[in-house]
């Protein structure tokens, strides 16, 4: 066992059941309870969820209950990368869209603010997840064209633009859906492989 993995688990095996906790996770059901935030990571990321983090606190938890005996440290700071990397992809791909359409530099930060908008305001329309989900991408959309509006001094929407912001977002989620079965198909190797290992 690494020592921040030594460390790591003495810290949280202070808390009382803290490694019945653990123990059970590394155990067959914590095996089924890895699997399954697998699947629903992919389920959440369409809907402008965080899934691929989810994805990385599932490999953490797994590592410091097996001690790093079915998800090594080094997978799961590739995982995190891997996160990092689709959560970037997402957040400027309404940006590259705006600009790919001819849209202005205030364009592609009107669409980024618009879809951030759009994502915590739909959550008030029901239902929440479908909301933000529909929402980030008016709300793209909207952020593209007035900024657009904002650029050109021009009251007269540009729905190229908006069209453009729309296409890069859709583009970005679907990259980090992408990234998401990778990382689903990389832990599930090394699991199935850790498992296999006498």
């Amino acid at each position: 066992m690494d020592t921040p993995a030594i460390l790591l688990f003495s810290l949280l095996s202070a808390f009382s059941g803290a490694k019945e906790f653990f123990g059970l996770l590394a155990s067959g059901l914590g095996m089924f309870l890895f699997f399954l935030a697998q699947l629903a990571a992919l389920l959440m990321i369409p809907f402008a969820l965080p899934g691929t983090f989810l994805q990385v606190v599932a490999a953490l938890a797994l590592a410091v209950a097996s001690g790093g005996a079915r998800m090594s440290w080094p997978w799961v700071c590739v995982f995190l990368g891997l996160a990092l990397l689709g959560e970037l992809i997402e957040f400027l791909s309404g940006q590259w869209g705006a600009r790919r359409f001819g849209g202005s530099r205030k364009a592609a930060w009107g669409a980024v603010a618009g879809g951030l908008a759009g994502v915590f305001l739909g959550g008030l329309i029901p239902p929440p997840v479908l909301g933000s989900l529909l929402a980030s991408f008016i709300g793209t959309f909207t952020g593209a064209m007035l900024g657009e509006m904002s650029a050109q001094r021009n009251s007269a929407p540009n729905l190229r633009v908006g069209f453009g912001a729309v296409l890069g977002r859709v583009l970005g989620v679907s990259a980090k859906l992408c990234i998401a079965f990778l990382i689903a198909i990389l832990s599930t190797f090394v699991v199935v492989r850790s498992m296999m290992t006498p």
